[in-house]
C-alpha cells in the first residue's frame, strides 16, 4: 500500500508541475517578442527594444537601451503583470508593465527616480 500511495503522490507531483509549466508557456505568449519601448525620465525619453523570448516555462528578457545591451534579471509574468530588474549603469532599476495585447504600460524606479514605460511589439 505505501508504494503504491508513493507512485500516486509522484505522479500527482508530476501533473502539478507540468500544469504550472503549460500555463506559464500560454502565459508567456502575451509577451514573446520584440518590443520598442521609451521610458519617460527626469533627463528625457530613452528609447530600448526588449527581445522577449520563453524556454521551458522560463522567460527571458534582453534590452538594449542607449546603444548598449543591458543585464536583466528577476523576469516573471503573473497573469497580466511582467516584472523584471534592468540593470542601468550598475544600478538596478525595477520595472512593472501591463500587457494589454500589443502593448505594455507600467513604471520604472531606482536609486530614488522613477518613471513610466511605454512598449508596443514589433510587427
Amino acid at each position: 500500500m505505501k508504494i503504491r500511495s508513493a507512485r500516486t503522490l509522484t505522479i500527482l507531483l508530476a501533473a502539478v508541475a507540468l500544469a504550472a509549466t503549460l500555463a506559464l508557456a500560454g502565459d508567456a505568449s502575451k509577451v514573446v517578442g520584440v518590443w520598442d519601448a521609451v521610458a519617460s525620465t527626469p533627463n528625457g525619453d530613452m528609447s530600448s527594444v526588449m527581445t522577449i523570448t520563453e524556454e521551458d516555462g522560463t522567460l527571458e528578457v534582453d534590452m538594449v537601451l542607449n546603444g548598449m545591451k543591458r543585464g536583466v534579471s528577476k523576469e516573471k509574468l503573473d497573469g497580466d503583470i511582467l516584472t523584471m530588474t534592468v540593470r542601468y549603469e550598475g544600478v538596478p532599476y525595477d520595472v512593472e508593465l501591463k500587457v494589454d495585447g500589443e502593448t505594455m504600460e507600467g513604471t520604472w524606479s531606482g536609486m530614488e527616480a522613477n518613471g513610466t514605460l511605454k512598449a508596443k511589439r514589433q510587427p
